[in-house]
């Protein structure tokens, strides 16, 4: 796979996160499970390599409630790939106003 298509960037306030094409497939199958979750499936399914997943902030406050969830069970078999915390932790400061 080309370097360009093996990482997915989300666009945020204090700047862009770019998170490993695993890890988006983990989020992806995470979304799966969660009601209310069609809009982000379809923001990180239809990314492209040339533009950032661009969601608005009611998406961002979904995000990171799945986020929040997923890092806290500790006897979950999928455990959240290390690499989404960095995004937990912006979109944290994104929705706080710390742009």
């Amino acid at each position: 796979m080309p370097e360009r298509l093996d990482r997915v960037t989300i666009e945020l306030k204090s700047g862009d996160i770019a998170i490993p094409w695993d890890a988006r497939q983990a989020l992806l199958a995470r979304l799966q499970h969660v009601a209310d979750s069609t809009s982000l499936r379809v923001m990180f399914e239809a990314v492209g390599a040339s533009r950032p997943v661009e969601l608005n902030p009611t998406q961002r406050a979904t995000l990171l409630g799945l986020l929040d969830e997923w890092a806290l069970r500790r006897d979950d078999s999928a455990a959240m790939p290390a690499e989404l915390d960095n995004l937990r932790e912006a979109l944290r400061d994104d929705l706080a106003g710390h742009a």
